[in-house]
């Protein structure tokens, strides 16, 4: 398996900017008492301590600080079973009352129109599910007729949220509330004016929704506000973006990552939260070829000086992995290799001329390499025979008698054996060697198809491959 590293997430959210008249929150948990009650905020899909309280026997207690708390959504904690969201917003000093039976019902503000906003957009989210809920009730059991009617009150029920979250975001702008009903939003694509009939509907609707969600996902998400790290919703809404709306390929992803990084700009919070993620999300891709996200991400955030957050540690890493991919991105021409045959000849990879190039780096003493060398032999070499498929096995290890000896044993002929015991070639960087077996693609200009793949996937790849 590949080796990755990770950037960590390490914003300081102290340092965002606060004022200096402090926060009072008085608490009222009826029903429990000598408790500590913990208040917390949100950040990355995480919640992180900023306050406790130890209330008393009536279940009343207080959090207070000198400085303002960042404004967002926080959590009065009690226990893993029991916790309350509740917005923060510019009035910091309020009550909240509630009870142990139902906390989330009960629950009662007075003192910040903001945080009691965002009570009754709760309630009415909880009234909209019940009503959804019922309708999929009665949608289970209704007969053809009864269902296209429900559909029709599904869609009702969809756009009645819709507007609410609308009408208030709109109705207090630049508030903390507003702000977080935006990132709630998603928006919605416009109708396509085209006959069901015609023989391109279903292509042409499809690059009409793509499109359109590509250029306007983030179309409610002030990127230069950064309040929206202080809730759970930016984290989700950037992976879906890029994790699932975007076609998963570097050509796809890396403008669009860009230009997500182009808007964040305007806050250095963001702008680095925005950053870490992309960078992140592109090492933990199990997509081939998304290295190449991680390179132009590097390039324009970390190696370009723009990434005054990364430590000398950090900046070295980015800069060390960026060199390891960098020469074999997938698309790109492989490069060279002139190494000693194990007849003692040397020969070049670009010299060879064929019209697929399968390319194996392994080592005798690897317990992966005894199972899978012999079983790429016989389920792929011997497959595709009869095809212009050259298979070259560069032997990484120093010990030659192991090496020849492996290969008569498995009677390994038709192969070209190769290895570099100085590694003059510096195959190890160019190939990105860090585990073995390791396979690579190569097409007849010798542009890199495909890396670090299996065998049954490098079966099914020539398979579709040779069709062509």
């Amino acid at each position: 398996m590949r080796k990755r590293f990770f950037l960590g997430i390490m914003l300081v959210l102290s340092s965002l900017a606060t004022k200096a008249e402090g926060y009072s929150i008085t608490l009222n948990w009826q029903g429990i008492g000598d408790t500590t009650v913990f208040l917390a905020h949100y950040f990355d899909a995480k919640i992180y301590i900023d306050d406790t309280t130890k209330l008393d026997q009536a279940g009343k207690g207080a959090f207070t600080g000198e400085k303002k708390l960042r404004e967002g959504l926080y959590v009065l904690y009690l226990n893993q079973k029991v916790y309350i969201d509740i917005l923060i917003g510019a009035d910091q000093e309020f009550n909240v009352s509630t009870t142990i039976a139902s906390p989330h019902t009960d629950i009662r503000i007075s003192g910040a129109d903001e945080s009691a906003r965002f009570l009754e957009y709760q309630e009415f989210l909880r009234k909209s599910t019940n009503e959804r809920n019922q309708l999929t009730k009665q949608f289970q059991e209704a007969d053809s007729l009864q269902k296209i009617e429900i559909n029709k009150k599904y869609e009702e029920t969809d756009k009645k949220v819709l507007a609410h979250i609308t009408s208030e975001a709109n109705k207090y702008p630049g508030s903390m509330y507003s702000t977080f009903l935006k990132l709630t939003q998603a928006v919605e694509v416009p109708k396509l004016d085209l006959d069901r009939k015609s023989p391109q509907y279903d292509s042409i609707t499809w690059f009409h929704y793509y499109n359109y969600n590509r250029d306007h996902f983030f179309d409610y998400v002030d990127f230069s506000d950064e309040r929206i790290l202080v809730t759970p919703l930016l984290q989700p809404k950037l992976d879906n973006y890029f994790n699932k709306v975007l076609v998963q390929s570097p050509d796809s992803v890396i403008p669009q990552a860009l230009k997500i990084i182009n808007r964040s700009k305007k806050n250095q919070n963001v702008y680095q939260y925005v950053s870490q993620f992309l960078i992140n999300n592109s090492l933990q891709s199990k997509i081939m070829g998304m290295d190449a996200v991680f390179v132009a991400i590097a390039d324009k955030v970390y190696l370009s000086g723009e990434a005054t957050w990364a430590d000398t540690t950090i900046l070295k890493k980015v800069a060390e992995e960026a060199f390891l991919i960098r020469q074999n991105i997938i698309g790109k021409v492989a490069p060279e290799l002139v190494m000693e045959n194990i007849s003692g000849e040397i020969e070049s990879l670009h010299q060879l001329q064929n019209d697929f190039t399968i390319l194996l780096f392994w080592e005798p003493n690897c317990g992966h390499c005894k199972k899978e060398v012999p079983e790429l032999y016989e389920k792929v070499y011997s497959k595709y025979l009869n095809y212009n498929i050259e298979f070259i096995a560069v032997n990484i290890s120093d010990n030659k008698k192991e090496w020849t000896d492996f290969v008569e044993e498995h009677e390994l002929v038709g192969w070209h054996h190769w290895w570099d015991v100085s590694n003059q070639s510096l195959f190890r960087y160019k190939y990105n060697v860090k585990s073995t077996p390791l396979l690579y693609v190569l097409d007849k200009e010798k542009k890199i198809i495909a890396k670090k793949i299996d065998i049954n996937t490098l079966i099914t790849l020539l398979d579709t491959l040779l069709k062509k």
